[in-house]
Order: structure tokens, then C-alpha cells, then sequence
């Protein structure tokens, strides 16, 4: 079914949702009759279970934001959230998720340490800093309750949770790979009780964004990223960098500060200091970590998919760190590269998730 349109306009004082066309429009779609057999139908699914990894960062920040205000909406429940180095340390990674939870009330949702470092070599610190030194631009928000961190690793807490209900969490990781490859390598069993996998990280067509040819979370690892790709028998689910890259061309960035931005969430506030200062001069907001994390939500955002056998490179010079695909279709398929999904509703999740609680997901019940 498609979605309406709604414009916005670089000039802040035509960033208007027109709400009352918006309402008549999802009304005549949404009818009441509609909207009853929807809420029985979800009522009837079964709970999604989720487990998600980040590196916070501000697009994983954007990426819980997402999978936390869309719970109930969509009928499943994050069990928890792992933490990881990659865009900042472990330990400002774990400070940063307690501040976005702590800032939407949701401390209840359990929170875990994972790994310091990559499996092999130690990512230099002038690389890493996409988002400032500590990952949220260095802006010294107030100090995270770090006592609701929960004891224990949390590649101990991932292999515990997928041996107590085999098959049915789901993985959502967002960051290098490091947590997922030592729970495969200290758990084997855990190889078959996952669900299903989504990623953010590696490349499509070999375009890197550290390197000539690789992608940051799968540069970040490669070791951890190789033996995800090598390893796992579930489905895997990838949104690589150049599909990042060619949907955030329709997500301009006077529309995320003077739309998205324009809240009373105190999530979203602190989230618009740090992207004013790491990317106020980019035309376009890029949020890769809530791309796949909206995948998981709703599938059919998908617009276009295809089947691919993914491996990566060790060794290459040039090339370590890179997603290779077998062109030559000799290797079993492991993994579905999303290329391109529905920007349009996408906008719509990134305004619920911003507690813009008008609109398109509101009027579906």
C-alpha cells in the first residue's frame, strides 16, 4: 500500500506537516472496520523476541530511539541491549545508551558490557571518532546511573538467552561484530538457536568509508565479521553503506533539525546538540544504524533485495575489512543485501520515533 507524500521544504518555515490532510488521508485508508481487524491480527502474532548491540554513536541512538517507541505498535520486545567498542570506547558506548534510556524512561530494559576491543588488532582512536572522542560529541551530558548496568559480559548474557529460548530472539547489530563472534566462539551450540540476524556494516560494491573498500564496523573487526559470514546458519539480513549512502539523499538535513528535531523528547534534544555540532554542515542526515533497525520492524519497507554469498577479506592490503560477494554464483547464498527501501514511510517511522505521535503509524492500531 503505498504512502502518501508529505513535502518538506529546506526553509524552516515551510516544514509544516499539513495535519488535517494527513488525517483525511489515513482515515480514508484506515477506516474503523480497518483499524479493529488490524489490532485482532497483531493481538493473534506472536511476541517478537530482540536482542540488540550497538556502539552509541547518535544512528544507533537514533536506531533504540526506533525499536523502543515501536514495542508495542509492532508487536515485539527488546530483552536487551549490548554494548560494544567501535565508534567510541566500550565504556562511553554502555554511558551513552543509559543516557538515551534514562532520557525516555526506560532504564527497565537490561543493559550489558561486551567487548574492549577487536578480536585481532586494536582500531587506532583517531579512526574511530565519527561522533566525537566519547560518542556523543563530546558535549559532557549529565552523568548515566552507571549502576544500572547489569553484572556480568555480555557475550555471557547472549549465549544464556539464546540457550533458554533457542530460536525464537532475533539479533539486531549495529557496531562491529566483536560480541557475536565471541559468543559463537565460546558457545558453539548458540550457532543454531538463533533466529534471524540484521546488520549494519559491510559494503555492496566495495565502497569503504575508512578505506578505499571498507565500511567502518566491518573494518572495525574484520576477524568477528568473517566468522558471523562464515559460521552462522540462520538468516542473515544486510543493509551495507551504499544503501545508506543512496537513502540518505532523501532525508535532508534542515528536515531531521527543523521536523524530526522539533520535540519535547529529551532524547531527541540531547541528540540534536550532538549532530548540530558532528554534522550541522552536511546537506543530508544519514542515520545507517536506524535503516536496518526499521527493516526488522516493519519487512515490507523493503523495496529491493537480492541473495548474495558474503565472505571477507583478511588480508588484503587494500582490501581488508571488505564485504566480497561471489558474483560467479558458485557459493551457497548466506546473506539478503537490502538496496533499497521506502524512504517516505521511513521519514514517518523517524517522526513516531521522535514522539511526532501524529500521522501514519499513529492511526495504525
Amino acid at each position: 500500500m503505498g504512502v502518501p507524500t508529505i513535502r518538506c521544504f529546506s526553509n524552516k518555515t515551510k516544514h509544516i506537516l499539513q495535519f488535517k490532510t494527513i488525517t483525511a488521508l489515513f482515515n480514508t485508508v484506515f477506516d474503523p472496520p480497518h483499524r479493529k481487524n488490524l489490532t485482532r491480527a497483531r493481538t493473534d502474532m506472536s511476541l517478537r523476541k530482540v536482542i540488540v548491540d550497538v556502539d552509541v554513536g547518535t544512528d544507533d541512538a537514533w536506531a533504540l530511539l526506533l525499536l523502543l517507541k515501536c514495542e508495542k505498535k509492532f508487536n515485539f520486545k527488546v530483552e536487551a541491549i549490548t554494548c560494544t567498542h567501535g565508534n567510541t570506547d566500550v565504556h562511553n558506548a554502555t554511558r551513552n545508551v543509559l543516557r538515551i534510556l534514562a532520557a525516555i524512561g526506560r532504564t527497565d530494559v537490561p543493559v550489558y558490557k561486551g567487548a574492549v576491543e577487536p578480536l585481532i588488532t586494536p582500531v587506532p582512536d583517531r579512526e574511530r571518532h565519527f561522533h566525537g572522542v566519547d560518542g556523543f560529541g563530546d558535549l559532557n551530558f549529565e552523568e548515566p546511573d552507571e549502576s544500572l548496568v547489569q553484572p556480568g559480559h555480555a557475550v555471557n548474557e547472549l549465549a544464556r538467552r539464546l540457550n533458554a529460548d533457542p530460536g525464537n530472539i532475533s539479533l539486531i547489530f549495529v557496531g562491529p561484530l566483536t560480541n557475536l563472534a565471541l559468543c559463537l566462539k565460546l558457545y558453539p551450540e548458540v550457532r543454531d538457536k538463533i533466529k534471524d540476524l540484521y546488520v549494519m556494516g559491510g559494503n555492496r560494491h566495495g565502497v569503504g568509508n575508512v578505506t578505499k573498500s571498507a565500511e567502518f564496523n566491518f573494518w572495525a573487526d574484520p576477524e568477528a565479521a568473517h566468522i558471523i559470514f562464515n559460521n552462522l546458519t540462520c538468516p542473515i539480513t544486510l543493509l551495507p553503506r551504499e544503501t545508506c549512502v543512496s537513502e540518505h539523499r532523501e532525508l535532508a538535513m534542515t528536515w531531521r533539525m527543523d521536523v524530526v528535531g522539533q520535540t519535547a523528547n529529551k532524547a531527541v534534544l540531547m541528540l540534536n546538540q550532538v549532530e548540530a555540532k558532528c554534522y550541522g554542515h552536511w546537506e543530508n542526515w544519514m542515520p545507517c544504524d536506524a535503516f536496518v533497525v526499521a527493516v526488522f520492524i516493519k519487512p515490507d519497507i523493503v523495496q529491493h533485495s537480492e541473495h548474495w554469498h558474503v565472505d571477507i577479506e583478511l588480508t588484503g592490503t587494500l582490501t581488508r575489512g571488505q564485504a566480497v560477494l561471489d558474483h560467479k554464483k558458485r557459493t551457497k547464498e548466506n546473506t539478503r543485501i537490502v538496496d533499497r527501501i521506502d524512504t517516505n514511510y521511513f521519514k514517518h517511522m523517524m517522526m513516531y520515533a521522535a514522539d511526532h505521535d501524529h500521522g501514519l503509524l499513529s492511526d495504525v492500531q
